[in-house]
């Protein structure tokens, strides 16, 4: 469960360990440090450090990838929406208890965090939460969270639990620069650009790049570095992740604080 993942990463680590670790790398701030100075608490020895990285798979998946490939010579900040069709689970599940599961923002959230983050290049610097009443049926699982980035660029992630499963889970609206893509639960992308449209769909009927992400861990590993995912942006969509709770939380803006 959530709460053994940032002791079990230190461990691996500190016995010299590569580590793969599934959503989300830590619980809080504290338990993010703690990893942090593990991590470099094996830098610059005799053998190669171990690498770090976390189940941010979205940014691997193949239309994520033409999506960026899109928008990566902009000259002008974005606008990005992702919309998230989380469904409802019972107030009783382990992933509400913030002890074991953090909560579904912490747990989840984070992977729509990294993928605003992996759009623009680098993590928030701000971000403001405003969420519907749980009324005794939710648990701050109805939320809008918008953040601001250094370049300039918005992100706003929505996540309702209030929805129906039938419906898809995951869509992205990104606008730039006379430019818009559409990535529908990724099965298919929309690119519009200079009044011509271009539609993808996904090879397999979806794919999230689950696959595509152990391929870049274990050649990283292989390689010896550097590891498929910048610690910068690892270590900073947690710490926004964070930052996003305490935000709804006291219904104030909160700044995020930068650095590995």
């Amino acid at each position: 469960r959530h709460n053994l993942h940032a002791r079990q990463v230190i461990a691996a680590l500190s016995a010299g360990k590569n580590v793969f670790c599934e959503k989300p790398l830590a619980l809080n701030d504290e338990e993010l440090e703690e990893i942090s100075a593990a991590l470099s608490a094996q830098a610059g020895g005799a053998q190669p450090a171990p690498l770090l990285t976390v189940g941010f798979n979205r940014r691997f998946a193949p239309l994520a990838r033409r999506l960026h490939a899109f928008i990566q010579d902009r000259s002008e900040p974005l606008a990005a929406q992702y919309r998230v069709n989380a469904g409802y689970i019972p107030l009783n599940h382990w992933v509400h208890d913030l002890n074991q599961g953090g909560g579904r923002l912490t747990g989840e959230g984070c992977h729509f965090v990294d993928f605003l983050t992996f759009l623009v290049g680098e993590p928030p610097c701000s971000v403001t939460a405003h969420a519907l009443p749980d009324a005794g049926r939710y648990r701050e699982d109805n939320a809008v969270l918008t953040f601001t980035f250094p370049d300039g660029s918005i992100g706003t992630v929505s996540y309702l639990a209030n929805g129906d499963r039938a419906f898809p889970k995951e869509r992205v609206d990104v606008f730039t620069g006379g430019r818009i893509a559409v990535l529908d639960d990724y099965r298919s992308l929309e690119m519009v650009k200079d009044g011509k449209r271009q539609t993808l769909h996904s090879r397999l009927r979806q794919d999230k790049g689950f696959y595509a992400e152990w391929v870049a861990f274990t050649e990283a590993v292989a390689a010896g570095g550097p590891a498929p995912i910048s610690y910068a942006h690892l270590f900073g969509v947690m710490r926004a992740t964070f930052a996003a709770v305490r935000a709804l939380r006291s219904r104030a803006c909160v700044e995020i604080a930068s650095g590995a």
